[in-house]
């Protein structure tokens, strides 16, 4: 009975061992990722530095002539055009004076008429000698004076006049009043600030270069500026210093459009020159993943694994980064899920 029992536990066992599968040892599901295909393209390299945005006009208006602000027809902030009102400044005073004038020339007029009708009556006595010479030169030279008189007063009502022109403030020049220095009431000198009046399209950028680099600058030479929170500008350069300053720096300035009023002088922004082109790999910033202090893209190889490949990134703009290294046109290398990727593990590759 025991052998009974021993054996039908025995062939139990076996039957149990049998259903049991054989492993499979450590298997690791491919990781799912998209590919991107590299070519190769021109492109430029470039220095960047710091720039400050300034308008072409920006000037703090100032009266020519003296006295209190009676109005005001603009505020901050106001678009003027040239030739446009900023403010009058009380005119009664050069008024009173043109009046005083215009009444002294009107007695010096009479005083002319008379002293040349004398001196006509004088000559016609002096030429039937009934009188002396020296009668007829005093009466001349009496007319002269008179003559002189007139016309000082004339050149006194002209300055008047211009003065009186001038209780006017006017634009110079079309453009955006950016601050406002006095109220109505004030009492203004030649030396008192009204306005600050600025222009905004164009406006210029001002940045430095090293000397070494003074090759590539040249007039029309078109550069990058990226003014944060507005965008990315192109303009020409207009200006480059013809001295260099003790830090052996080149001051240039380039010309922007500035149609939307967007740029403001004052602004900072990130200047780029041109300074080279050579051939590279543009990829979707995505693609690079950090190793340490490297960067480096994932190349698929035939098998569908992965090697890490160390990558120069020689610029990035608009999401893209232009990369050189040991690639290939044509090459292959991971986009999607880049970031988790593992040196020799295989890839499962979607569309």
């Amino acid at each position: 009975m025991w052998v009974l029992l021993f054996s039908i536990v025995f062939i139990l066992s076996c039957a149990k061992n049998d259903n049991k599968q054989e492993p499979r040892g450590n298997f690791q599901k491919p990781t799912v990722i998209t590919t991107y295909t590299l070519s190769d393209q021109e492109v430029w390299l470039h220095y960047q530095t710091k720039g400050v945005l300034e308008a072409f006009n920006d000037v703090l208006l100032k009266p020519d002539v003296a006295g209190r602000v009676v109005e005001l027809y603009v505020e901050e902030g106001s678009f003027v055009k040239k030739g446009q009102p900023l403010l009058s400044i009380d005119s009664s005073e050069y008024e009173n004076t043109l009046r005083q004038l215009q009444a002294q020339l009107a007695q010096a007029r009479v005083s002319y008429e008379n002293q040349k009708a004398l001196v006509e009556r004088r000559k016609a006595l002096f030429e039937r000698d009934l009188i002396a010479k020296e009668e007829y030169e005093n009466a001349l030279t009496q007319l002269r004076v008179q003559e002189e008189l007139i016309n000082s007063i004339n050149a006194q009502i002209a300055n008047v006049k211009l003065q009186l022109s001038k209780t006017t403030l006017r634009a110079p020049f079309s453009g955006y009043i950016a601050q406002r220095f006095v109220s109505v009431g004030d009492y203004v000198t030649t030396q008192t600030q009204t306005f600050r009046l600025v222009t905004l399209t164009p406006i210029r950028v001002v940045f430095q270069i090293p000397q070494e680099l003074v090759s590539f600058a040249k007039p029309g030479t078109l550069v990058d500026v990226e003014v944060e929170g507005v965008g990315v500008f192109k303009g020409p350069i207009i200006f480059i210093s013809p001295v260099a300053d003790s830090n052996r720096l080149i001051t240039l300035k380039a010309k922007l459009e500035n149609r939307e009023n967007l740029l403001k002088p004052g602004m900072f922004a990130v200047v780029r020159l041109p300074t080279e082109k050579t051939s590279a790999f543009a990829v979707p910033e995505r693609a690079l993943v950090f190793r340490g202090t490297k960067r480096i893209v994932w190349k698929i190889e035939k098998d569908n694994k992965v090697v890490p490949v160390d990558v120069q990134v020689l610029k990035q703009e608009g999401g893209i980064a232009y990369i050189m290294g040991d690639l290939q046109r044509g090459d292959r290398i991971a986009l999607e899920n880049a970031s988790i990727l593992k040196e020799d593990v295989k890839v499962e590759i979607i569309q």
